[in-house]
């Protein structure tokens, strides 16, 4: 994009960090961001000055005017589009925002592949719209002024335009033309005096200008020269006809010898002629009904499309061309045009030649007049969109729950735990145990979730992957007759990845070589360094410019194989052959996200009868920002110990702030509790000038209607730069989450977790930076 055709963007986004950031992204990606605030006033007065394209509304605004009310305002203005940028996924606010049509929901916490999607699909259709806006305008310009005269008709011959240069030409007042017959306006004939047809050309015809005789409103005929052209819209559909014409002067013999007055019949025949006349040299297959569903007439690309000549089209009965089962479908709807004379649009699938066909009727004579057109690649585009679509709301079904969900599975993984270690000296009750292992893999099934619909951002912990692959044989659950071999080669480096990814990345793998082994086989693991020599296709990234270090984990098996088909479609969503299994077809496109999000990838190498093999290939990532093992950031420096006692703890859900109250307490730390951001800034702001500063701080990040971890961690940082905190989300996937650092924090805490797990990344933080008082 170059300076004058970049999108112009204003960002009204009440937490100042998130439009920062958003921001600076855009202004990477070739976009123009033209200004950034948090009020709606601002937001008007920036709009006047700036007059940008689209605009990326956050509903929650400081203010009394909400982002909604605010979006409704700016369209009043003028053109403008809307995304909107919001933790609220409430259904009144959802309905809300839809009456303002806007461009796009995202909602919070969301990825930079997240926002850079959502505004590319938004750019694109604000560039359409005002390059038709442009085109609608130049041409209603270009056609009132010309010389010439203008009309334009849609295929049931109805005139739609005319130009005053049309008027005068044809004697028909212009405002009497308009929902008017084409051939009653637009009577033309030979010399002859033989009635004479539109003739249409095509782009790649060279236009031709004939002389024929028109004959006016008051009845006289002149002479004129036409040419007249298909309509078509964006999709290249058929939608009617242009015609440009041009008065002659009247030949010395024509004055000397006029032609005859125009006949009442001779009228009437014209009015009435056919109209497949004005489509005949036009490509759509085209088919004329009569009011008995008798085939009238069919162009040659409609016999091509039916398999049929002339002599078995002729005169046939409609119906008796189709399947009774498409009968049943599209006989009221289109019977109910024929009776009403209405236009309607039908989508008809053709069995025997497999093909969707869109049927347009049109009223024409008794009966009807269908243009078909081939729509097959657009049916099968579209169902790929729906299956896009139904991602994206599935990911917004996944961001909407998790948040309380995960809150839940947080206390009763805690509870859980609590009961375990207090009882652990009295009495074992296994019961405990299992049910603590339930709730980590329900939270199991949340990650994946997140991560198929999201394509989660990893939470990256050194890790060997040798541990790693037998910690998760270890809790597998083993298929029968499945022999399991394991290779793992020593020396193998330390990975920066997230444990829980991959072990889910490995379970879905696995099982898919166990389903493809029913009666019994051999799933081989095998886990070694990289080598550059032994890749498969396209296993290295496309912006890896060498072979970096990494480690290549392949699972094979001895099963069914994939046949050649469908090898290209098994990384797409809900792409399944085992749908009577009841298979989500998901599996895989969740490891496809995983090993992506990793920087790695994933190849499959399959013949049927001859089993499968799937490679992992997982880079060394030296650059990313890790956490350790207690999800300590390694960007903050080891300091001297120091003893903290006070922890501010920021927590909308009052059951997850009991359980970290009590559990804090239980350790010796005096605990403030608060429920909303503005809250916890002034608790940590009254700390402050009482001489008693808090030593940490615990921040969820995303809080429903309020102010949330990330703009609480910005207002905090602006009252104390060295201020010490961890922040803790159900939402994995978040960057925040992903890169704590970026965003001033010590560390994460993934929600659920267990008491201990969250007392040790407290003790940790504490212990490994000096705690400024």
């Amino acid at each position: 994009m170059t300076g004058f055709d970049r999108l112009r963007i204003l960002i009204v986004e009440n937490e100042g960090l998130v439009g920062c950031d958003m921001a600076a992204f855009l202004n990477d990606l070739g976009y123009r961001v033209v200004g950034t605030c948090s009020t709606s006033a601002d937001a008007l007065r920036l709009y006047d000055d700036l007059r940008p394209e689209l605009v990326l509304m956050d509903v929650h605004l400081d203010g009394p005017v909400d982002g909604i009310e605010t979006a409704r305002r700016l369209q009043q203005r003028g053109p403008v589009a809307i995304i909107y940028v919001t933790a609220c996924a409430d259904l009144e606010t959802v309905n809300r925002a839809r009456e303002t049509h806007p461009q796009g929901y995202l909602l919070k916490p969301f990825s930079h592949d997240d926002l850079r999607l959502t505004v590319e699909v938004a750019a694109s259709r604000v560039r359409e719209e005002a390059a038709r806006r442009r085109s609608e305008h130049s041409y209603g310009e270009m056609f009132e002024s010309l010389a010439d005269g203008v009309i334009v008709a849609d295929l049931a011959g109805v005139i739609a335009f005319m130009n005053p240069a049309a008027a005068v030409i044809t004697g028909w007042p212009r405002e009497s033309c308009v929902g008017r017959s084409l051939h009653e306006v637009f009577r033309i004939y030979h010399s002859s005096g033989e009635p004479a047809m539109v003739e249409l050309t095509t782009p790649s015809q060279v236009p031709v200008e004939r002389t024929v005789w028109l004959t006016t409103h008051e009845g006289c005929r002149v002479p004129v020269q036409d040419r007249s052209t298909p309509l078509r819209d964006q999709n290249g559909q058929l939608t009617g006809v242009v015609i440009l014409f041009r008065a002659l002067p009247m030949p010395a013999e024509a004055a000397a010898n006029p032609m005859p007055p125009v006949a009442a019949s001779d009228t009437n025949a014209t009015a009435q002629a056919p109209l497949v006349d004005v489509v005949e040299s036009i490509s759509d297959p085209l088919v004329a009904l009569d009011g008995s569903w008798r085939l009238t007439y069919a162009n040659a690309s409609a016999k091509q499309l039916l398999s049929r000549n002339d002599a078995r089209l002729l005169g046939a009965g409609f119906w008796d061309l189709l399947p009774a089962a498409t009968r049943d479908e599209h006989y009221a709807a289109l019977s109910r045009a024929m009776l009403h004379r209405d236009t309607v649009t039908r989508e008809v699938y053709l069995e025997e030649r497999q093909l969707w066909i869109e049927l347009r009727a049109y009223p024409f004579a008794e009966g009807l007049l269908l243009l078909l057109q081939d729509i097959t690649s657009r049916r099968e585009e579209a169902e790929r969109r729906s299956r896009l679509d139904r991602l994206e709301s599935l990911g917004l079904l996944a961001r909407g729950f998790a948040h309380e969900f995960n809150n839940l599975l947080t206390v009763l993984l805690g509870n859980l735990s609590l009961a375990e270690m207090r009882l652990r000296s009295v009495i074992q009750l296994p019961e405990l145990h299992t049910a603590k292992q339930a709730t980590l893999q329900a939270q199991g099934l949340v990650q994946q979730l997140l991560t198929f619909a999201r394509g989660g951002a990893p939470i990256k912990r050194p890790t060997q992957p040798g541990e790693l692959i037998e910690q998760f044989f270890l809790h597998h659950s083993r298929a029968p007759r499945i022999e399991y071999r394991l290779e793992v080669a020593p020396g193998l480096p330390t990975l920066a990845v997230d444990p829980a990814q991959i072990r889910r990345l490995l379970g879905n793998l696995i099982r898919n070589a166990e389903q493809a082994q029913p009666h019994g086989g051999i799933i081989t693991l095998r886990c070694q360094a990289h080598d550059p020599g032994e890749s498969y296709p396209h296993e290295l990234p496309a912006d890896h410019q060498e072979s970096p270090a990494g480690v290549i984990i392949e699972i094979t098996d001895t099963g069914e194989g994939i046949p050649a088909e469908n090898l290209p479609h098994i990384f797409e969503p809900y792409f399944s052959t085992r749908k009577a299994e009841n298979a989500t077809g998901l599996g895989l496109t969740v490891c496809e996200s995983i090993a992506k999000a990793h920087g790695g990838s994933i190849s499959v190498r399959s013949e049927p009868g001859r089993g499968t093999a799937v490679r992992l290939y997982l880079p060394v990532d030296a650059d990313s920002e890790e956490v350790d093992a207690t999800g300590l950031s390694r960007a903050f420096d080891t300091s001297p110990t120091t003893i903290a006692t006070r922890i501010l703890v920021l927590e909308d859900d009052p059951l997850v702030r009991a359980l970290i109250v009590r559990n804090l307490t239980s350790q010796d730390y005096e605990v403030v509790e608060t429920a909303e951001g503005s809250e916890t800034v002034r608790a940590y702001q009254e700390a402050m000038q009482v001489g008693k500063p808090f030593d940490l701080v615990i921040l969820d990040l995303s809080i429903p209607n309020g102010m949330g971890g990330v703009r609480a961690m910005e207002k905090l940082r602006q009252i104390d730069p060295e201020i010490l905190a961890i922040v803790s989300s159900g939402y994995s996937d978040d960057p925040v989450m992903a890169k704590p650092a970026s965003y001033g924090f010590a560390a994460v805490l993934p929600k659920p977790y267990e008491p201990a797990d969250m007392l040790r990344l407290v003790r940790s933080v504490l212990n490994q930076r000096s705690v400024k008082r």
